[in-house]
């Protein structure tokens, strides 16, 4: 094995003009261009971490720092109904892999290791005497001397496989051919990787990452550009996800760079100028280590996967510092554990005497409701649960000073106390502010003096009556009034209060005003709420980002929140229940198979944080306890 230091390959290979796919194109270049290259490096005062890097024999076809469509690349043949669209660099290889229904790919016997992810489709993969069924989002990492097959479903698959070192038999089929003895690296360089070879895993249970620093000019604290990173032996995947009209700032690192854009757009910078990249084309880019590169994003931001060769210990340090801030709150491995189902839409839960209540709506594909199909459970630990009562459309939950449930009778127009055992309804707290009934009471929180926020996002059939989505506060001598004004928010949802009392939060579930944001309040002594600020921006699935239109590019669907004993914030959104410190800062998100619609904690030690959605109640055991009032 040959190796050099630092940037020793920076001017390594570049290839002629005109490209063809025989072997004689392929020429190691002097430094074409390098001294362009320093020229950035020097304006921008850039520096980058001392290295010994691996070379490799391994001809390119692409130029380095070049921009490529996918459709223009080199395809492989490797099977009846099995082609890849293939690029590499000096030590790792990048195949788009496209499997017609029913085609079978023979079996590949690993002399490197192999990440493979699946974007779409689905596939039989056997490895051994293990058989695993892929399907979209799944993540398999194998080693060298496994042995491989895949057989695609009925709609085929789509994914990608991703090689190091190089696979010299599909770098042959590409065109490519080494001479004997060629060095192409080889495929433990003694990093331990963060994903078990043979583990079939989903990508949603990889926790972001933050790789830019807060943008300090926003008054929340959050990363720009976010990444699941996972990695082996030799080669890292980072699958980022970069806000809308973000910057990535300028940067080098001695690390090969290959990237593919996936969806949205940006503009790489390339040694001082801009190249457009976009995920509909799946452009391609080639980064050897050392060349200078930023990024701009569009419209809708840009997901993109970044291959690096070898793995980067930079993001190694970020990755574990984020997901120590994770630790705290879920050990690792640990994952939530699915209790009950049979329900329609489970909502609003409440822990009680060893019980955890919680709300059954009734609702059509189209949101509409019937109250009196609509019910309150009575669930054990173990997940047995009991009808308590039907006949409101109830949403939202919490406990009254007598041990009696408090909750949001949503098209009764009120929110009631009931008896949790029979659910008769003992008393009403609120029906009516300004002497007009209320619209849509949803969500709700007390607060340590007796006082009850109430969410009213107007989510109902009947005619309103108030002005628009609104925030009550019920006082504790009974008196309610507005808090939050009509105009705030479209879709006021979620409402909760650290445990000192001081900070006010509610979200807001989709469309404009509000965005994807959860926002902080001061709260004052008689209840009222001020300074009125963004505290996190809620982390948006790619296909939302992607909408056509903008006033659709902000929905988290974020519902029901709970707080800790230490203060952080936990959000139920559309990828799951987003954990936040209190200073904002983000921590990770508990994936969920069903967009939740809300949690709460409990359990004997009051460290179980159930979550509610859909058809199912799951629940999680956390290192944490829950904080409520009373």
């Amino acid at each position: 094995m040959k190796s050099c230091v630092k940037w020793c390959r920076l001017g390594l290979l570049a290839v002629v003009a005109v490209m063809t796919l025989s072997c004689n194109v392929f020429q190691k270049s002097g430094d074409a261009w390098r001294e362009l290259n320093s020229v950035t490096v020097s304006k921008h005062s850039l520096t980058t971490r001392d290295r010994t890097i691996p070379e490799t024999d391994v001809p390119l076809w692409t130029i380095p720092g070049k921009v490529y469509d996918s459709a223009d690349l080199p395809e492989i043949q490797l099977a009846d109904g099995v082609k890849a669209t293939i690029a590499w660099g000096a030590g790792a290889a990048l195949e788009q892999l496209s499997m017609e229904a029913g085609a079978s790919y023979p079996e590949l016997s690993l002399g490197e290791e192999l990440i493979t992810y699946v974007e779409s489709g689905s596939a039989t993969c056997v490895v051994g005497n293990k058989t695993y069924e892929l399907s979209a989002g799944s993540l398999l990492y194998l080693t060298s001397g496994a042995k491989r097959s895949l057989k695609a479903g009925p709609d085929g698959l789509k994914a990608l496989d991703v090689f190091s070192p190089v696979r010299t038999d599909h770098l042959k089929l590409a065109g490519v051919h080494l001479a004997d003895g060629a060095d192409v690296g080889f495929p433990d360089q003694g990093v331990t990787p963060n994903i078990e070879a043979g583990t079939l895993y989903n990508l949603n249970e990889i926790q972001f990452t933050g790789l830019t620093a807060p943008d300090e000019s926003k008054p929340y604290p959050r990363s720009a550009a976010n990444a699941r990173l996972v990695w082996g032996k030799n080669v890292m995947l980072s699958f980022v996800r970069m806000d809308p009209g973000s910057s990535f700032p300028w940067h080098i690192h001695p690390e090969d760079q290959l990237m593919i854009a996936t969806r949205g757009s940006l503009e790489e910078g390339i040694m001082g100028s801009y190249h457009p990249m976009s995920g509909d084309k799946r452009s391609v880019l080639l980064q050897p280590g050392g060349m200078a590169h930023s990024a701009n994003m569009g419209e809708h931001g840009a997901d993109a996967i970044d291959v690096f060769w070898p793995v980067r210990p930079d993001y190694i340090a970020k990755y574990e510092k984020q997901m120590a801030l994770y630790n705290q709150v879920v050990a690792p491995g640990v994952k939530p554990k699915h209790l009950s189902d049979g329900f329609i839409f489970t909502e609003g839960g409440v822990w009680r005497d060893g019980s955890f209540y919680f709300t059954d709506m009734f609702f059509t594909s189209d949101w509409k409701g019937d109250p009196a199909q609509s019910r309150l459970i009575k669930m054990a630990p173990d997940g047995a649960w009991t009808q308590v009562t039907k006949g409101m459309q109830n949403n939202g939950t919490i406990l009254s000073r007598d041990g009696n449930i408090i909750l949001c009778d949503m098209f009764g127009h009120r929110v009631v106390e009931v008896n949790p055992d029979t659910g008769e309804v003992l008393r009403t707290l609120l029906d009516s502010i300004d002497g007009k009934p209320i619209d849509g009471p949803n969500d709700l929180v007390m607060d340590s003096k007796g006082g009850i926020y109430v969410s009213d996002p107007q989510f109902t059939p009947d005619e309103k009556q108030q002005p628009g989505p609104q925030v009550y506060y019920i006082a504790p001598d009974g008196s309610a009034r507005v808090v939050i004004a009509a105009g705030n928010y479209a879709f006021p949802n979620g409402v909760a209060l650290s445990p000192d009392g001081k900070t006010f939060y509610v979200n807001n579930t989709w469309m404009q005003p509000g965005d994807n944001f959860v926002w902080a309040y001061d709260v004052q002594d008689d209840g009222s709420l001020t300074n009125k600020r963004q505290f996190a921006m809620l982390h948006l699935e790619g296909e939302v980002l992607s909408a056509e239109k903008p006033v659709d590019r902000v929905k988290a669907v974020a519902d029901g929140m709970a707080v800790d004993t230490d203060g952080r914030l936990y959000v139920t959104t559309l990828s799951g229940v987003q954990i936040f410190q209190p200073d904002g800062i983000y921590i990770g998100t508990i994936p969920w198979r069903q967009n939740p619609a809300n949690c709460a904690f409990g359990g004997v030690n009051g460290n179980v944080l159930y979550i509610l959605g859909g058809t199912l109640a799951w629940a999680i055991e956390t290192n944490v306890k829950g904080f409520q009032n009373p």
